[in-house]
């Protein structure tokens, strides 16, 4: 390890977003994971140095909390890495975690005002910044209106597109009418998107912020989705009046810590219409093969060295998560021949793979990558309709609904001060 190596703790180890962060910063920081599931794909790297069964941030955020403070108090972290979700929670209790370690996060206010897709959009209706033509609906005569289809109706809170569902006719509207119904959603309160579709090439844009500061900035186009929506292969994009946005929003709520946005780019008009925006620093491997770090840059924020703003990243790193891309083909349907010409494709390196490089799967990094891309392999060649159970095990792991978020409202950080204490 360097001289300057630093003590880091990530939140979870579960995610996609946790794992890429591992390449970014385990040759440089000694990093421990904390997780519920045992199994957690980060346990498998040589850059993880120790993982600890943690209570499930949103099932328990007490005790999870409980189980944060005693950990910092006796490992003494030097920076604590919210990699997923957990940044709600922590977000809330910002003052008290950073009491006892260095941590990058935005108020509670700010995040607030982005974290959930209502939100978010009407602060881009504020900031006169665009987004395709969307109405905010909360009962079932809002929902039962002359639309113009096709069009995505999508819950306020939701992770990983699993709250977006794609209406293409009356008929199918009124089938999801009734499934929200059933599910208590359309009591008047809960906020649902009723949203056309936006125009362009989906893409991603990830931003690190100083107190409102810009300090690094990446940006990729898809080359091709996995389950929910996501990229499952990307190539590395710039979008001047992208750039332009992003600082505005983030100067406006003077943002401190990791946030990306999801947005389409019309390149024609050469103009975004942005869709969601997440307040974490995302899947960074395509960034760190671009040039530029993002997980580095939000370690030297989180601890209080106001860096200068990174150099543009390098445009056309074309880059895929195999991982990802086989999930996704048994998750929609497809047999084991379809998974089998699939490894057959990334093992020759052709079609999308072609100049084209792993984002979780990299033995020449991390020789214990290789188990978990095997390990869901195997079981998706004997099983397939395996993939169903493995995304929603998966997604629940580091999932935020709107039942947490209501409980960790609901929480005093008065009756948490005591627990986070100064480093000695």
């Amino acid at each position: 390890m360097p001289a300057d190596s630093l003590r880091i703790l990530l939140t979870e180890g579960t995610s996609l977003s946790a794992r890429q962060t591992l390449y970014a910063l385990g040759g440089l920081h000694t990093i421990d994971v904390i997780d519920p599931n045992p199994l957690c794909q980060c346990r498998f790297s040589r850059f993880v140095r120790r993982w600890r069964k943690s209570p499930h941030f949103a099932k328990d955020p007490s005790d999870f909390l409980h189980f944060l403070a005693d950990l910092i108090q006796r490992e003494k972290y030097d920076v604590i890495l919210p990699t997923h979700e957990q940044v709600y929670l922590l977000s809330k209790f910002r003052e008290e975690v950073g009491l006892a370690s260095n941590i990058a996060l935005p108020t509670f206010d700010a995040l607030k005002q982005v974290q959930d897709k209502a939100g978010f959009t009407r602060t881009l209706e504020k900031l006169e910044l665009p987004l395709p033509d969307t109405t905010i609906a909360t009962t079932e005569e809002e929902l039962r209106h002359n639309w113009s289809y096709p069009f995505y109706l999508k819950l306020s809170h939701s992770t990983a597109g699993m709250g977006v569902f794609h209406i293409t006719d009356e008929e199918e509207l009124e089938h999801r009418i009734e499934l929200l119904k059933a599910a208590g959603q359309l009591d008047g309160n809960t906020e649902i998107l009723v949203q056309q579709p936006a125009k362009g090439n989906q893409s991603t844009v990830q931003a690190v912020f100083d107190y409102g500061k810009l300090v690094a900035l990446h940006m990729f186009d898809a080359r091709q989705l996995g389950v929910g929506g996501m990229s499952a292969a990307r190539t590395g994009a710039h979008h001047p009046v992208v750039e332009q946005h992003v600082e505005r929003l983030g100067s406006h709520l003077d943002w401190h810590g990791a946030m990306f946005l999801d947005y389409f780019y019309d390149y024609e008009t050469e103009q975004p219409e942005y869709i969601e925006c997440n307040p974490r620093v995302g899947e960074t491997v395509n960034a760190w093969l671009s040039g530029n770090n993002l997980p580095e840059q939000l370690v030297r924020v989180s601890l209080g060295e106001h860096p200068e703003p990174l150099p543009p990243s390098k445009v056309g790193v074309r880059t895929q998560s195999f991982f990802m891309i086989l999930l996704t083909i048994a998750y929609n349907g497809g047999t084991r021949w379809e998974l089998l010409k699939e490894i057959v494709q990334f093992r020759l390196r052709r079609g999308m793979y072609a100049d084209s490089q792993d984002e979780l799967t990299r033995l020449s990094d991390d020789y214990w990558s290789i188990i978990p891309l095997w390990g869901i392999a195997a079981q998706l060649l004997a099983w397939p309709r395996l993939s169903r159970k493995i995304v929603a095990d998966t997604i629940e792991n580091y999932a935020l609904p709107e039942s947490a978020i209501q409980a960790m409202e609901a929480l005093d950080p008065a009756a948490f001060g005591k627990l986070f204490t100064p480093p000695t």
